[in-house]
């Protein structure tokens, strides 16, 4: 008797099997219908409608930022990408479901992002009251109004990193000596936003390098943790008691995430105990209006990670506009020189508030945001009542997301050539406030919205509007491969490397 006849006499000679198979088949085939059909009038690609599988592998592949983009721009502001997922690319829509009060809240997918399983984080909050209660304690400390020194912490990393770049990789007639500023770039605001958040910094600079690998395995970890979080049944098993010997970061690790969150909690600890120490940082800042322990070691590896990634896209971004568009380039330059000559820029680094006063630099680092935002990832919010978005009816419990590449590259408020990485947009509508007030409006959902926004904007906007300024006042920039400038990988965050160029001091 062959394997498959013997396996053919078991199953007849047990009816229940047969029962139970069927049973499974019609709930896995009612569930499926019932999902296609729950959202059936809503555009999107065929296998959408069915399963997870098309938005799991556009993720995993890093092709949920521009895919899901052009399907919104080429079927209609509101598609399908999931069973229960929709995403929306219309800016004043969004503007809307993410304002306070809007009756959509975050879904679970934001739970993905738990640093420390099971207890959440800000980002990772879901109950809208409490989360409202712990940002509430937070929001001093992100703003920078409860931390002392706060521009004079920035003006020290950043004359840390003109000393890298001088005394390393200037180059010369006689000496080529190309730099990745992707990774210096990324080093710098590793050390600001420690020095900031717990008064020391995690010596990126003064080791030039990726001392903890943690940037490493940062970006390989990226898009497993999206993948994840759209599986709500994945996550409560991973972060179940039941998993709590499964391998994770861990504060005793050596390298990575986990040496960071160790270095976290040693920062946090020293707070604590009869010999503690009292600090006017962001910790301080958190301890000082009530943030326990556990909350604050948390929130503070979670400081490290997207307080750094976020400011070094933007940088990266923006500097790559400007040195793959020569004309703007010098025009920038020759707007910063003005001024200094002028005596309108503060040395060795310019103030914020002077930085806010140039025009051009305002502009182009507002498009830099809206090319390529930092944080491009879905997203979703989910109201507990049937909703109407885009005039089209939502079920209540479906994740709506937006589409950060449709909302950011919308013709009807950005113009024409959207597409295009072009300042002068953000100057020409100087004139038309109506205009102007739409642009800032939809360039603010880079960070969010209502109750959900973004704490540590205010403090990245003082690190971009300082940085740009001094690195063009001091050196002047190549591209070493123009065919290839930048590597760009979308995994909810933009990570960028092999941005490698020439710099040479300027003759100024």
């Amino acid at each position: 008797m062959t394997v498959i006849q013997a396996a053919k006499e078991y199953i007849l000679a047990r009816p229940a099997l047969w029962i139970l198979a069927a049973a499974f088949a019609a709930y896995t085939t009612s569930k499926y219908l019932w999902a296609y059909y729950r959202l059936r009038h809503i555009k999107g690609p065929w296998l959408a409608g069915f399963s997870d599988l098309w938005l799991m592998n556009k993720t995993l592949h890093g092709k949920t930022f521009e895919d899901i983009g052009r399907l919104c721009q080429t079927q209609g502001p509101l598609v399908r990408i999931a069973p229960n997922y929709i995403s929306c690319g219309d800016p004043a829509e969004i503007r809307r479901l993410w304002a306070a009060r809007s009756g959509f809240d975050r879904a679970k997918w934001y739970q993905g992002f738990r640093l420390d399983p099971p207890h959440d984080v800000s980002i990772s909050m879901c109950d809208a009251e409490a989360h409202t209660v712990f940002r509430s304690k937070l929001a001093p400390g992100y703003s920078g109004r409860g931390v002392t020194g706060l521009h004079e912490a920035i003006d020290a990393g950043i004359l840390q990193f003109v000393e890298l770049i001088e005394t390393k990789y200037i180059s010369t007639e006689k000496a080529h000596r190309p730099v990745d500023m992707a990774r210096k770039i990324q080093y710098l605001t590793l050390d600001i936003i420690a020095q900031i958040a717990f008064g020391e910094t995690l010596n990126f600079m003064s080791t030039d390098s990726d001392s903890f690998g943690y940037i490493e395995q940062a970006e390989a970890s990226m898009r497993i943790f999206q993948v994840i979080a759209l599986q709500p049944w994945i996550l409560s098993v991973l972060q179940s008691p039941l998993l709590s010997r499964f391998p994770m970061p861990s504060a005793t690790d050596t390298v990575g995430l986990g040496r960071i969150k160790g270095i976290a909690n040693n920062f946090v600890a020293k707070r604590f105990g009869p010999d503690k120490t009292e600090l006017p940082d962001m910790l301080g800042s958190f301890l000082q209006h009530g943030v326990t322990r556990r909350e604050a070691e948390a929130e503070s590896l979670l400081q490290v990670i997207a307080g750094s990634d976020t400011t070094a896209s933007a940088l990266r971004t923006t500097l790559i506009h400007l040195l793959t568009n020569p004309p703007l380039y010098h025009r920038l330059q020759s707007e910063i020189d003005t001024a200094i000559a002028s005596g309108h820029i503060s040395s060795p680094v310019i103030t914020d508030t002077e930085a806010r006063q140039l025009p051009l630099l305002q502009a182009t680092l507002k498009e830099g945001l809206r090319i390529w935002p930092p944080i491009h990832g879905i997203m979703p919010r989910v109201s507990k009542t049937d909703a109407t978005i885009c005039g089209v009816r939502v079920p209540a419990g479906t994740n709506v997301c937006w589409s950060a590449w449709a909302v950011l590259r919308d013709k009807n408020v950005f113009g024409e050539d959207a597409d295009v990485f072009r300042p002068e947009r953000w100057l020409r509508a100087a004139g038309n406030e109506k205009q102007l007030v739409a642009m800032n409006g939809t360039l603010d959902l880079c960070f969010g919205g209502g109750q959900w926004s973004c704490l540590g904007r205010a403090i990245a906007q003082i690190e971009l509007n300082k940085i740009i300024v001094e690195m063009l006042r001091r050196w002047d920039f190549t591209i070493v491969d123009a065919a290839r400038p930048i590597k760009n990988e979308y995994s909810g965050l933009i990570m960028q490397s092999d941005l490698l160029v020439r710099i040479e001091k300027r003759a100024v």
